[in-house]
């Protein structure tokens, strides 16, 4: 990597401060001015040895501060909108502390049913069920089983990921899905 003469990094030290102002005029933003100008010194630094100097090395500088500020503001945008998503989806799925739990929507039965999800071997579906509802450490389920807890371990694993890649979502099943599953169900429980 070329090494910045000592006339170019004079010109940027001199340039800095004007950069800053131009780029704090338009973005009202201190200190992203001040990293976005940083940024743009940087990259001046890195490319003006081997491309040369721009013919206008204030605007240079300003534009690529400024593409770095556009950049950080519309991240930043990306990411309170999917925060408020999230927010959203969580005050959708979530009931209030004290709101009674409505026994149509019970959490309980839905991990249930989705345990028993027809992907799943019996023995994988009893083992996942064990675990989630039931509430057991994989040590117990597996002394259970008579396995080593390490192939336990394994054993659940694959059940999460068959779950997760089947697509199933997280809802009540529905009076078919219901039908379907029960009798995996009832062989678990």
């Amino acid at each position: 990597m070329a090494r910045i003469d000592q006339n170019a990094e004079h010109l940027l030290r001199a340039l800095a401060p004007q950069v800053l102002g131009a780029v704090m005029r338009r973005f009202r933003d201190f200190a992203a001015a001040e990293d976005a100008v940083q940024e743009a010194l940087i990259a001046a630094a890195v490319q003006w040895p081997r491309e040369g100097v721009p013919d206008n090395p204030r605007g240079w500088l300003i534009q690529v501060a400024s593409r770095r500020m556009m950049d950080a503001l519309r991240a930043d945008a990306a990411r309170r909108q999917r925060e408020t998503a999230a927010a959203l989806d969580m005050e959708q799925l979530a009931p209030a502390p004290d709101q009674a739990a409505d026994p149509a929507e019970d959490d309980t039965l839905i991990l249930l049913f989705m345990c028993c999800h027809p992907a799943l071997t019996t023995s994988s579906a009893i083992a996942l069920t064990l675990r989630a509802v039931g509430g057991l450490t994989t040590a117990e389920i597996a002394h259970a089983f008579l396995v080593p807890e390490a192939t336990m371990a394994q054993r659940i694993s694959r059940a999460k990921q068959s779950v997760k890649t089947s697509g199933v979502p997280f809802r009540s099943p529905t009076s078919q899905e219901r039908t379907e599953r029960l009798g995996a169900v009832l062989h678990v429980l």
